[in-house]
This record gives structure tokens, sequence and C-alpha cells, in this order.
């Protein structure tokens, strides 16, 4: 399932890409320059979820906020 994510984030980042060139290349009919950057907002919103869920994922990791479970004397 990992593997999935990744590939739906790398997705997402190729078709924000996409999107961030038409634009700015131009001539685009206004509807569909509005439509197209709604559509790039979306994903930059989606992505930028994405990035801060891994950010605070690894800073956990690193922290070492993630041991073993130990019992102690007063919790069986």
């Amino acid at each position: 399932m990992a593997g999935k994510k990744k590939d739906d984030f790398e997705a997402q980042l190729v078709k924000l890409q996409e999107i961030v060139e038409k634009l700015e290349s131009g001539g685009l009919p206004l509807e569909e320059g509005v439509a197209l950057f709604k559509e790039g907002v979306a994903l930059a919103k989606s992505c930028r979820t994405r990035l801060e869920k891994a950010r605070n994922e690894v800073t956990i990791l690193a922290q070492g906020a993630l041991r073993e479970f130990e019992v102690e004397d007063g919790d069986v």
C-alpha cells in the first residue's frame, strides 16, 4: 500500500507540473485556464498535506518517540 501512495503522490506531482507548464505557456481560453488553476490548487494542497504528514512521521522517528512498549509492574 505504501507503494500505491508513493505512486499517487508522484502522479500528482507530474500532473501539477503539467498544469503549471500549460498555464505558464499562456494562450488558454479563460474557462480552461481557471479550471486548470483550480485543479492545480487542489493538487498542490493534496501534495502539501502528504509532505507534512511524511515530515511529521520522520520527525517522530528521528526523535525516538516510537519506542518498544515496555510493561511496568503497575501496568498489568
